[in-house]
């Protein structure tokens, strides 16, 4: 069994006041590996985004849905990731 690391950036699209905002976000995700199979249960990750800036930039936007928008789009971008580089099981 090995230990992979793996980060790469994927984008969100934030729905503000009738305006498509993009933004980066930074995903690393830290998983063991054997036999090209991967556990999602073992799998860490780390999300970076500038969410202060966000918040700030859009006041009418809550804290708890810019959150949630994020882990699910970093959640189906690992998702991805994952199936091209070698499966979950």
């Amino acid at each position: 069994m090995i230990w992979v690391v793996r980060q790469f950036i994927t984008h969100q699209i934030l729905e503000v006041g009738g305006e498509g905002v993009r933004f980066p976000v930074r995903v690393e995700v830290e998983y063991p590996q054997e036999k090209r199979k991967v556990s999602a249960e073992s799998l860490r990750k780390k999300i970076l985004y500038n969410k202060a800036f966000l918040l700030k930039q859009y006041p009418e936007l809550k804290e708890h849905d810019l959150d949630l928008l994020v882990e699910e789009g970093v959640r189906k971008a690992i998702q991805e990731h994952l199936t091209v580089s070698g499966g979950v099981e």
